[in-house]
């Protein structure tokens, strides 16, 4: 049989080394789908993260945003007390002025 064997060109341990070298690549394939499979997750685990996180910063940016305008004095009502204070100040120099050279 071993003759029967090397007459089709390769030998019994060379067979049995290609088998042994095979399994050997099978079981790394293995391992490197398993791997491949445990960092998929993790990337998916990490991008729903991301989105939650993003959807919990717009979140808050939309509570913090009117604030920030309200003690910015962007905010509409802001800006009008402001002119209207304004315009009462300058009112009082006015006044304060003429009584002070009629005076």
């Amino acid at each position: 049989m071993g003759n029967e064997s090397s007459m089709q060109g390769i030998s019994q341990r060379e067979f049995t080394a290609f088998r042994d070298e095979m399994r050997e690549c099978m079981q790394q394939q293995t391992e490197l789908m398993r791997q491949m499979v445990e960092l998929q997750i993790k990337h998916n685990n990490l991008e729903s993260q991301f989105r939650r996180h993003d959807k919990e910063i717009e979140a808050l940016e939309s509570r913090v945003l009117p604030l920030e305008q309200k003690q910015g004095g962007t905010d509409v009502k802001t800006q009008y007390h402001s002119k209207v204070v304004w315009l009462l100040l300058s009112f009082l120099a006015a006044l304060a002025g003429y009584a002070i050279r009629n005076g």
